[in-house]
């Protein structure tokens, strides 16, 4: 009998696994912030993108005023758009890395 070693392949799919579900969730999650983003010029909503860099999805926006605009000023009240974002598709997200993670491993998609 003689075997031969899978180890690389796996590893392979788990990493590409990884890295296909952290994407697609970083993209529903930025999705979903452009939607609750408050719109004066549209510079905010349009400037929220997604990094995805080893184990981890960074959504977010390089605009100087985003914070103030999220959290609120003494004059101007809060208008989350970031964490709500992530807040209503945490079980879309549990099912897109099941579902991606899961195909792979077992030889699909």
């Amino acid at each position: 009998m003689t075997y031969e070693w899978k180890g690389d392949e796996i590893m392979r799919a788990a990493e590409q696994a990884k890295t296909k579900a952290l994407t697609t969730a970083a993209v529903l999650v930025e999705g979903q912030a452009k939607l609750l983003t408050q719109v004066d010029t549209g510079n905010l909503r349009s400037s929220i993108t997604h990094r995805v860099e080893g184990d981890e999805a960074r959504i977010g926006t390089n605009v100087i005023y985003a914070p103030y605009v999220c959290y609120g000023t003494s004059k101007m009240a809060a208008q989350p758009y970031l964490r709500p974002a992530l807040d209503e598709n945490i079980e879309n997200i549990k099912r897109i890395v099941s579902d991606i993670i899961g195909k792979r491993l077992e030889g699909g998609g």
